[in-house]
């Protein structure tokens, strides 16, 4: 009897990826700018699950505070972040651009200009503790991997 090992992989890899999916329902299914949330009667986005991400009004006027207006356009909210246990215990990466991780250093009480930010951004625990502290409704984080490949999608059970 041949047992196909490459394809119980492939399935293991789909069940996996579900689950992850299953777990990370929370995470938003869109993102907002800044200026469109603080403009919104209901400052929120919609998570995976179809409920609502709310963020707090006072979140937002810190943001607007520590953030250049010129890049209230720019800055995707809510900021996610990814729990990286592959880089060791309490190790976070952001998910997002140059803007998010400029927004994340400033409101860390970093005073570092837009164009000496470097990616990915990766934080530890008492940086996100800090973050949780300061903005908690625009903080989420994320379960899996970084980067992580759909090829499973394709898998044929």
């Amino acid at each position: 009897m041949h047992i196909d090992y490459r394809r119980i992989d492939r399935v293991l890899n789909l069940i996996y990826k579900l689950e992850i999916d299953r777990i990370n329902s929370h995470l938003p299914a869109e993102y907002k700018t800044l200026k469109e949330i603080v403009s919104s009667n209901l400052p929120s986005v919609k998570a995976r699950d179809g409920s609502d991400i709310i963020i707090d009004r006072e979140d937002l006027n810190v943001l607007s505070k520590v953030l250049p207006p010129e890049f209230h356009e720019k800055l995707k909210l809510p900021l996610v972040f990814v729990r990286r246990m592959d880089l060791g215990v309490g190790a976070y990466e952001l998910v997002g651009g140059v803007v998010e991780a400029f927004t994340v250093l400033r409101v860390m009480g970093e005073n570092v200009s837009i164009d000496k930010v470097s990616l990915p951004l990766r934080i530890y625990k008492p940086h996100m503790f800090k973050l949780k502290m300061t903005i908690p409704s625009c903080v989420i984080i994320s379960f899996g991997e970084v980067g992580s490949s759909s090829a499973e999608d394709e898998v044929k059970l």
